[in-house]
Protein backbone atom coordinates (compact mmCIF):
# COMPACT_ATOMS: atom_id res chain seq x y z
CA UNK A 1 0.00 0.00 0.00
CA UNK A 2 2.56 2.64 0.56
CA UNK A 3 4.39 1.91 -2.69
CA UNK A 4 1.46 2.87 -4.63
CA UNK A 5 1.11 6.37 -2.21
CA UNK A 6 4.43 7.72 -3.56
CA UNK A 7 2.59 7.05 -7.32
CA UNK A 8 -0.09 9.08 -6.21
CA UNK A 9 1.43 12.05 -4.82
CA UNK A 10 3.54 12.21 -8.61
CA UNK A 11 0.61 12.15 -10.74
CA UNK A 12 -0.93 15.90 -11.63
CA UNK A 13 -4.10 17.14 -12.55
CA UNK A 14 -2.90 18.32 -16.25
CA UNK A 15 -1.25 14.33 -16.59
CA UNK A 16 -4.54 12.38 -15.52
CA UNK A 17 -6.29 15.45 -18.45
CA UNK A 18 -3.49 14.78 -20.95
CA UNK A 19 -3.94 10.82 -20.15
CA UNK A 20 -8.36 11.53 -20.66
CA UNK A 21 -8.05 13.55 -23.80
CA UNK A 22 -5.43 10.85 -25.58
CA UNK A 23 -7.56 8.12 -24.69
CA UNK A 24 -10.82 9.40 -25.83
CA UNK A 25 -8.78 10.20 -29.15
CA UNK A 26 -8.08 7.38 -30.02
CA UNK A 27 -11.07 5.99 -29.13
CA UNK A 28 -13.33 8.35 -31.65
CA UNK A 29 -10.48 7.63 -34.16
CA UNK A 30 -11.20 4.02 -33.79
CA UNK A 31 -14.67 4.41 -33.90
CA UNK A 32 -14.87 6.28 -37.36
CA UNK A 33 -12.24 3.94 -38.78
CA UNK A 34 -14.22 0.80 -38.24
CA UNK A 35 -18.12 2.07 -38.61
CA UNK A 36 -18.00 2.47 -42.46
CA UNK A 37 -21.76 2.24 -43.90
CA UNK A 38 -23.15 -0.49 -45.73
CA UNK A 39 -21.70 -0.17 -49.23
CA UNK A 40 -23.86 -0.26 -52.58
CA UNK A 41 -21.63 -1.38 -55.11
CA UNK A 42 -18.49 -4.35 -55.70
CA UNK A 43 -15.84 -3.00 -57.69
CA UNK A 44 -14.15 -5.90 -59.26
CA UNK A 45 -10.32 -4.80 -60.68
CA UNK A 46 -7.90 -6.94 -62.55
CA UNK A 47 -4.45 -6.14 -64.48
CA UNK A 48 -4.96 -3.46 -66.06
CA UNK A 49 -8.17 -3.82 -67.24
CA UNK A 50 -11.44 -0.91 -66.64
CA UNK A 51 -12.97 -2.11 -63.46
CA UNK A 52 -16.25 -4.00 -63.52
CA UNK A 53 -18.45 -2.36 -61.15
CA UNK A 54 -21.71 -4.66 -59.92
CA UNK A 55 -24.83 -4.65 -57.30
CA UNK A 56 -24.46 -6.16 -54.53
CA UNK A 57 -28.13 -6.10 -54.23
CA UNK A 58 -28.49 -9.91 -55.75
CA UNK A 59 -27.19 -12.98 -56.07
CA UNK A 60 -24.80 -14.53 -58.10
CA UNK A 61 -21.29 -16.23 -58.46
CA UNK A 62 -19.12 -14.51 -61.03
CA UNK A 63 -16.46 -15.71 -62.58
CA UNK A 64 -13.73 -14.06 -63.24
CA UNK A 65 -10.38 -15.02 -65.17
CA UNK A 66 -6.88 -13.94 -64.31
CA UNK A 67 -3.22 -15.09 -65.48
CA UNK A 68 -3.14 -18.30 -62.79
CA UNK A 69 -7.00 -19.30 -63.96
CA UNK A 70 -10.67 -18.69 -62.61
CA UNK A 71 -11.64 -17.64 -59.64
CA UNK A 72 -15.44 -17.42 -58.31
CA UNK A 73 -16.60 -14.44 -57.00
CA UNK A 74 -19.84 -14.91 -54.96
CA UNK A 75 -22.66 -12.11 -54.12
CA UNK A 76 -25.27 -13.16 -51.27
CA UNK A 77 -27.63 -10.46 -49.39
CA UNK A 78 -25.41 -7.50 -50.47
CA UNK A 79 -22.00 -9.03 -48.94
CA UNK A 80 -19.16 -10.53 -51.45
CA UNK A 81 -16.40 -12.47 -51.02
CA UNK A 82 -14.22 -14.95 -53.14
CA UNK A 83 -15.47 -18.46 -52.96
CA UNK A 84 -13.00 -20.26 -55.19
CA UNK A 85 -9.26 -19.33 -56.56
CA UNK A 86 -6.52 -20.91 -58.33
CA UNK A 87 -4.07 -19.93 -55.79
CA UNK A 88 -2.03 -22.37 -53.54
CA UNK A 89 -2.11 -20.20 -50.22
CA UNK A 90 -6.37 -19.14 -50.90
CA UNK A 91 -6.08 -16.54 -48.45
CA UNK A 92 -8.60 -14.49 -50.35
CA UNK A 93 -10.83 -16.97 -49.76
CA UNK A 94 -10.18 -16.89 -46.03
CA UNK A 95 -10.74 -13.20 -45.69
CA UNK A 96 -14.19 -13.99 -45.85
CA UNK A 97 -17.34 -11.96 -46.78
CA UNK A 98 -16.95 -8.21 -46.70
CA UNK A 99 -19.54 -5.15 -47.22
CA UNK A 100 -19.01 -2.04 -45.54
CA UNK A 101 -17.31 0.82 -47.66
CA UNK A 102 -13.44 0.24 -48.67
CA UNK A 103 -13.52 -3.11 -47.23
CA UNK A 104 -11.07 -4.91 -50.24
CA UNK A 105 -9.85 -8.08 -50.87
CA UNK A 106 -6.88 -8.70 -52.83
CA UNK A 107 -5.61 -11.90 -54.79
CA UNK A 108 -2.20 -11.29 -55.59
CA UNK A 109 -1.21 -14.24 -57.64
CA UNK A 110 -4.23 -13.89 -59.60
CA UNK A 111 -4.23 -10.33 -60.18
CA UNK A 112 -7.66 -9.57 -58.88
CA UNK A 113 -9.16 -7.28 -56.37
CA UNK A 114 -12.54 -6.86 -54.97
CA UNK A 115 -13.85 -3.51 -52.82
CA UNK A 116 -16.59 -2.27 -51.55
CA UNK A 117 -17.63 0.85 -53.04
CA UNK A 118 -21.14 3.16 -52.37
CA UNK A 119 -21.36 4.45 -56.11
CA UNK A 120 -19.15 7.62 -55.92
CA UNK A 121 -15.42 8.04 -56.30
CA UNK A 122 -13.23 8.92 -53.29
CA UNK A 123 -9.92 10.93 -54.32
CA UNK A 124 -6.97 11.08 -52.64
CA UNK A 125 -3.20 12.20 -52.84
CA UNK A 126 -2.36 9.57 -55.28
CA UNK A 127 -4.73 9.24 -57.37
CA UNK A 128 -6.23 13.07 -57.82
Amino acid sequence: MKKVLPFIKTVKLGDVLIILILVGLIIFIINKSWNNHIGQYLKIEKNNEPPKIMSLNQIKEEKITGPLGDSNISLVDGKARFSKAPCTKKYCIHQGWINRVNQTIVCLPNQITISITDGSESYDSVNY
